[in-house]
């Protein structure tokens, strides 16, 4: 791809924009970057060394005339389509960052490529995929929506024996030549509703990983995925299929406290007694994990280290402490309906569960039957809480709180020793906070302060009204 002299219209400057930016620049681009925040948002250090090496900056918004004059345009993932629709309608080419920097890419590159989607589990299915090619001897680069952009690597210059990437459907979006050697669909379920007018349009993002493979390359995906039907024809790769359960044609799935892998004649046994992520959800994950490793040149030896030592990330079902006989965890992560869904799953009653923060279009009926089933007390706040309780209100003791703090103060009023308090909110995070990490790390923070300021004894402790 040569850009020596080309126009290159950046579109968002994000940290997927500015690596962009930085490897425009390096293959002789002109860049122009488009941001719609104000120039005094933007983080001045990184700006002026733009405009030294002669980026022109418009902020405050982005010019349709701008876009239409382009050569190629590079869109940052959060970036709407409307944005650049017109440019797109004009003949101008748009792409990603990802298949951007996946264009400069050696052969042999892209030949060791393993790309991971889903609506969840993936920023931890990522980590234990590099992490048993790690145990294994390889030189491993692990990056993409969540962490190093890949284009940060192709600057690098850095040489690895396998690139594990984490890619969203928003990154999907805009890929043309975009093809790993291994693709891994974790799952499909309701999310970004606000964004795809349908949950079939979603599901066909996501299975656009798969569609520039060859007939060598392989594709994972859940047994009886209900899109598989819909999209099986962009899969050109080698499918192989992860299960909970033990089915004829499944090449990885769990039996009792194993996993077993069916990809070459003899099966494969993997004992998880050591496997310290809670959750089925994650079991299923590390199923994938191992198959994908073990198809990608992973031993035996690194996938047993790999369910000893793999501890996790914060924010996913993470362990906050025990005050007073109550459990407090923290899974913030969960900015779906189906994450949420996944960690009742994983955890036994009694729950106080606190949901809520800002709604994303989809509807919290699924979390009935488990809510009957292991939740005491629910816990609504934010944006979202009038929504939830419309779902959700009546089926158990339901408090309404309009923000985390007040939240927490509910769960330490109502809660008794031997329960679980589990912030597991199903929306995002954005109507009080930056991101989903400062959610819960408020969480964590608060519970810790306000620990001992209520559980002096269960008997002194007055109860919410």
């Amino acid at each position: 791809m040569d850009l020596r002299g080309k126009r290159v219209v950046v579109v968002g400057f994000g940290r997927s924009g500015q690596s962009a930016t930085r490897l425009l620049l390096v293959k002789g681009a002109e860049v122009i970057v488009s941001e719609a925040n104000l120039r005094e948002k933007l983080p001045p250090s990184y700006l002026s060394s733009m405009e030294v090496q002669g980026v022109i900056f418009e902020t405050g918004g982005h010019r349709a005339e701008t876009l239409k004059k382009a050569d190629l345009i590079v869109v940052s993932p959060g970036v709407a389509p409307e944005v650049y629709l017109p440019a797109l309608s004009a003949g101008v080419p748009v792409i990603g960052e990802l298949e951007l920097a996946f264009r400069f890419l050696t052969l042999e590159e892209r030949q060791n490529l393993i790309a991971i989607t889903g609506t969840n589990g993936k920023t931890t299915t990522t980590a234990m995929i590099s992490e048993v090619l790690k145990l294994s001897g390889y030189r491993v680069f692990t990056g993409g929506n969540y962490g190093i952009p890949l284009s940060e690597f192709v600057l690098s210059g850095t040489k690895v024996d396998k690139i594990v990437l984490e890619v969203s459907s928003f990154q999907l979006e805009r890929i043309e030549e975009f093809s790993p050697r291994l693709g891994l669909l974790l799952n499909i379920t309701p999310d970004h509703l606000d964004r795809y007018s349908s949950m079939e349009e979603y599901a066909y993002y996501k299975y656009r990983l798969f569609e520039r493979q060859r007939d060598e390359d392989y594709a994972l995906l859940p047994w009886k995925e209900p899109f598989y039907p819909r999209f099986k024809s962009l899969i050109k790769g080698k499918t192989f299929f992860f299960s909970e359960t033990e089915e004829e044609g499944v090449s990885a799935f769990l039996r009792g406290e194993e996993i077993v892998l069916r990809f070459q004649k003899e099966s494969e046994t993997y004992d998880l007694k050591d496997f310290r992520l809670l959750g089925l959800h994650n079991r299923i994950n590390l199923a994938s994990s191992l198959l994908t490793g073990r198809l990608m040149g992973a031993t035996e030896e690194a996938c047993r280290n790999l369910i000893k030592e793999f501890t996790g990330f914060p924010h996913r079902l993470e362990f906050v402490g025990t005050y007073g006989g109550i459990t407090f965890i923290n899974d913030s992560k969960a900015t779906n309906v189906d994450a949420t869904l996944q960690a009742l799953r994983g955890l036994s009653g009694p729950l106080i569960l606190i949901l809520g923060g800002r709604h994303k279009g989809a509807s919290y009926l699924e979390l009935v039957p488990l809510i009957r089933e292991k939740v005491k007390t629910l816990i609504l706040m934010g944006e979202a809480r009038f929504i939830i309780q419309e779902d959700l209100g009546g089926l158990v003791e339901t408090y309404l709180a309009e923000d985390l703090p007040q939240a927490i103060a509910i769960a330490f009023q109502v809660a008794s020793p031997g329960d679980m308090v589990l912030l597991s909110p199903a929306c995002s995070s954005f109507d009080q906070f930056r991101d989903y990490q400062e959610r819960g790390e408020v969480f964590k923070e608060l519970v810790r302060k306000y620990a001992p300021q209520y559980l002096k004894t269960y008997s002194e402790r007055e109860i919410y009204h």
